[in-house]
């Protein structure tokens, strides 16, 4: 389908200012004063899952446990999995910089396309494992610096992460007109009880500083709920290619914000690693587009 200029222009701005809007998660966590990233995750999630319970009630119209009923097992695996990613991503963002979380984050493209290698059968180009090498390069740039010193516990929460979108991906290909909607629901569901539990491990303390919730809260209803409408809206008017390339606003965004706004300066091998996976995606996006009009086998994520 030939998208008209109009509607391009509709879609370009409103997707570059989904990306900013998701880049900002790292800024905000790092704002948080005492609050636990338990803490973070439960408040951050009960607020996107209320304003998410709001939408729903009033788009199915008292038919929202029919809804949850026809959606099923790709809606509930992919809530897992999701929930699983942003509970990854909050703990990546407490044990390592914003910039090594979201440039690991990014690389969920290639674990979902070697899942639907492996579990669907779906086949892998050449150019796709030559951009999975490349990403391959640019993660063991940045995990190796931070295992060389004894760290790495932030990049494997990212890994993790990055693997739960992965999963999702997977789920969504599995019936692809499940609501979406309803998947981060579930993922809401999902990452409060992974919250809940942390938070009953570390002696069941709810109570943080209002400026800590104003922060949690505008993580779940700003960063991720506005964003996540700014992307629907625009992706309507733009092909797959142009929603992969555009979104990476994020990515590049974040770490910008995190050194402009408290100093947090990514290290060397952090930048050349996290260039290696960007450039992997552009690589794997522009050649998917090329490729028999196949758009890329991924979408963009949601921090």
């Amino acid at each position: 389908m030939t998208l008209s200029s109009a509607n391009r222009r509709i879609g370009i701005p409103l997707v570059l200012l989904a990306g900013i809007f998701w880049s900002t998660s790292g800024i905000l966590y790092r704002l948080i004063q005492e609050a636990t990233p338990w803490q973070v995750l439960l408040y951050r999630s009960l607020a996107l899952m209320t304003a998410l319970s709001l939408w729903l009630g009033w788009r199915y119209r008292g038919q929202v446990r029919q809804a949850l009923t026809q959606a099923g097992l790709p809606a509930l695996v992919g809530g897992l999995c999701l929930g699983t990613a942003f509970a990854g991503y909050i703990l990546a963002l407490e044990y390592t910089t914003v910039a090594n979380a979201m440039f690991l984050l990014a690389s969920a493209p290639f674990f979902a396309a070697l899942a639907g290698w492996l579990i669907l059968g779906e086949r892998i180009a050449a150019y796709m494992w030559a951009a999975m090498a490349l990403a391959g390069v640019g993660i063991g740039i940045m995990a190796g610096e931070e295992l060389s010193v004894g760290k790495g516990l932030g990049e494997g929460f990212a890994l993790i992460a990055a693997l739960g979108f992965a999963g999702l991906t997977i789920s969504l290909r599995m019936r692809a007109n499940t609501d979406k909607l309803i998947t981060i629901f579930l993922a809401t569901l999902v990452a409060s009880l992974y919250g809940l539990a942390g938070i009953g491990f570390s002696g069941w303390q709810f109570s943080i500083p209002w400026v800590d919730l104003v922060n949690c809260l505008g993580m779940g209803w700003f960063q991720i709920g506005l964003g996540f409408a700014l992307f629907t809206a625009g992706a309507k008017h733009l092909q797959a290619v142009e929603l992969t390339l555009l979104s990476m606003t994020e990515v590049i965004a974040g770490p910008i914000i995190v050194w402009m706004g408290i100093g947090e300066i990514p290290s060397e091998s952090s930048i050349t690693g996290g260039a290696l996976i960007l450039v992997a995606i552009t690589l794997m996006a522009l050649m998917g587009a090329r490729a028999s009009g196949r758009t890329p086998p991924f979408q963009a994520p949601v921090s």
